[in-house]
């Protein structure tokens, strides 16, 4: 796989929630990434997140339907107002994909599947997985992962395919998406939603999982098993307990 594909796969790791169901396709070998310092500023990663965002809408159709849009927009701008870094242009697009999936790209752009609308059952739930979005974006996740991809790839004699640096990567994945899911949650929760939405999201969809025997497509860093999901829940229930303490 060409050095840019590996990157675009690694940048967008940390951003995807764990609802894939199916596998979504790689840059092809037309679309290439400008070369980006590692350590990006806040005009770095936006100009970095429209790179990507003009490549994922080359490669999906999008819904187009306007109050669609404008309600799953309003759940994004309220959770905006309340987040670390509200000065982005954050937007969100509605992919017409039966997965059930949500993921972000650098400099605030989120994306839904229209699988994953349908499969939330409360506004809530959609609140819950938006607010994860936006919290990886607010704790600059891509910034922070795309650095450690560089430092590996300039280490000739280990590179990003080591299994001790695959491990590392791996652990810090799955770091990030507990951080998100916190502070998602926490997001929510200020912003007026049920802070319990994302836990039941979840939980209904590792149901779904399980009984279909679903492992997620995403095979590199694992984030869609049933028991990466499991621990998310875990996490996630321990987190909610203290918030409810806290009242």
């Amino acid at each position: 796989m060409p050095l840019t594909k590996k990157l675009l796969f690694l940048f967008m790791a940390p951003a995807v929630i764990s609802f894939a169901t199916q596998c979504y396709s790689m840059p092809d070998d037309n679309w290439q990434l400008d070369d980006t310092p590692a350590e990006m500023s806040d005009d770095e990663e936006i100009a970095l997140g429209r790179q990507v965002d003009e490549y994922i809408r080359h490669q999906f159709y999008l819904e187009t339907d306007p109050e669609f849009n404008a309600a799953v927009n309003n759940i994004v701008q309220k959770l905006v107002a309340v987040s670390d870094r509200n000065k982005l242009p954050f937007t969100c697009a509605i992919l017409q994909s039966l997965s059930i999936n949500a993921f972000s790209a650098p400099g605030g752009h989120i994306y839904l599947t229209c699988g994953l609308l349908q499969f939330a059952q409360t506004e809530d739930e959609v609140a819950g997985i938006i607010g994860h979005e936006v919290a990886h974006a607010s704790l600059q996740h891509a910034s922070k992962f795309y650095h450690e991809v560089m430092e590996f790839l300039s280490h000739k004699d280990e590179g990003i395919n080591s299994a001790t640096n695959l491990l590392l990567l791996n652990s810090h994945l799955e770091e990030f998406e507990q951080d998100a899911d916190t502070t998602g949650v926490l997001y929510a929760q200020k912003a007026g939603f049920n802070p319990n939405g994302l836990l039941n999201f979840l939980e209904r969809h590792l149901n779904l999982i399980r009984h279909k025997g679903l492992f997620g497509m995403f095979g590199m860093s694992g984030h869609n098993s049933s028991p990466t999901i499991n621990s998310r829940i875990i996490h996630l229930k321990e987190y909610i307990s203290t918030l409810e303490r806290e009242k």
